[in-house]
């Protein structure tokens, strides 16, 4: 992404999962696609991290606690945020709606690593 003066600008997505395996595979497909990508996992973290961080926009996992806390900070910030939905079932990952819309999936959670 390049900005008007033509230096590249840092498009910065923020994640908001309680489930650590799901941000993990988030934040690799996020980057994967270039965007630079912070975790939270829970809304207290998201909220401080809003606070302190330009952020360009903020995915939250549907059924979060505290969902509409991380979203009406988002709005506050006039940063959009949107919902994605994380399952993980029988050793798969599914992400919907991760990055505008797009589904993705992951091979067998077993050959994820979660460092």
């Amino acid at each position: 992404m390049t900005s008007v003066t033509g230096k590249q600008t840092e498009r910065i997505v923020l994640v908001v999962s309680d489930d650590l395996l799901i941000l993990t595979l988030a934040q690799a497909v996020l980057t994967g696609k270039g965007y630079r990508v912070l975790l939270a996992v829970d809304s207290q973290s998201a909220v401080r991290l809003l606070r302190r961080s330009r952020v360009h926009s903020v995915a939250i996992r549907a059924g979060m606690p505290d969902y509409q806390k991380v979203h009406d900070w988002s709005q506050r910030k006039r940063v959009s945020s949107w919902t994605f939905h994380g399952i993980v079932e029988e050793g798969r990952v599914l992400l919907k709606g991760l990055d505008s819309g797009a589904n993705w999936e992951s091979p067998a959670a077993a050959s994820v690593t979660t460092a």
